[in-house]
């Protein structure tokens, strides 16, 4: 017979509490204080290095990643990038779309609920069901491709 042994549940990265999610950027375990992305190591440091690099790249007005929760159980992340082509948009001006969706993530006997903002630019959001505009490019140069092979085989099959 089993014995009844308690689960253990990792403890924040930061402070030692007991954590209630893992960042999605690192993967570390964090509490509700530390969760946010400027206030663990090594996300913080990062975001402080890369300051530059978290702007919008049409107008380069401040499109700083965030993620923030509000239970032990609902985690908010808002990446602040196009979800098609990658790069970061800001939110007042320059996304288009902008989709929420629930992600679920097991992590041992527990369960997390992660609200992830997608956001789509102008360029990307006409082709978001295929994946943006890398999609749209990947399935024309797969087109292309079909087409020219089915024109050589033809070419090759047909009589002289």
């Amino acid at each position: 017979m089993a014995a009844n042994l308690p689960i253990a549940v990792p403890s924040c990265r930061e402070c030692g509490i007991q954590s209630v999610a893992r960042c999605p950027s690192c993967r570390r375990p964090l509490c509700l204080d530390h969760f946010p992305r400027d206030e663990h190591e090594p996300c913080a440091t990062h975001l402080r290095d890369a300051a530059a690099r978290f702007t919008c790249y049409i107008c380069s007005a401040p499109a700083l990643p965030q993620q923030w929760s509000s239970t032990s159980f609902a985690h908010y992340i808002d990446p602040h990038n196009c979800a098609g082509c990658g790069r970061y948009i800001c939110d007042e001006r320059h996304t288009r779309i902008r989709i929420e969706g629930v992600e679920l993530a097991h992590d041992g006997m527990r369960s997390q609920r992660y609200h992830v903002t997608r956001r789509y630019c102008g360029i990307c959001a006409p082709f978001r069901h295929i994946g943006g505009l890398p999609g749209a490019v990947r399935w024309l140069v797969g087109v292309s491709g079909v087409a020219v092979a089915g024109m050589l085989a033809y070419v090759e099959l047909m009589p002289h």
